[in-house]
């Protein structure tokens, strides 16, 4: 391992939905996904800027930032009453 990749930390991030049956996804900041839950989301992810997506894929849905840098717990509530945004296609990345 590089020095870099010893100095990596990762943050904990949970995601509790107002339906335990509610679909999401977690996507990054060039809108690919980076991990589906049902319900609640519990993972850990380096500090950044990521999206919530609630619900079934579409064009029309809406999308939540979420800051990532240290632990977060959030509920589907506390994103809905914050900042959203249009969901976005993935954008896709040079090859340079």
């Amino acid at each position: 391992m590089t020095n870099a990749e010893d100095e990596r930390v990762y943050h904990r991030l949970v995601v509790t939905a107002t339906d335990r049956h509610t679909d999401f996804w977690l996507v990054d900041d060039y809108w690919h996904p980076v991990q589906k839950a049902t319900g609640v989301l519990d993972t850990s992810l380096l500090a950044g800027r990521y999206f919530v997506e609630f619900g079934p894929a579409g064009p029309s849905g809406l999308a939540y930032p979420v800051e990532l840098a240290g632990d977060l717990r959030l509920t589907q509530r506390d994103l809905e009453v914050g900042p959203r945004c249009p969901r976005q296609p993935p954008e896709l990345l040079d090859d340079e």
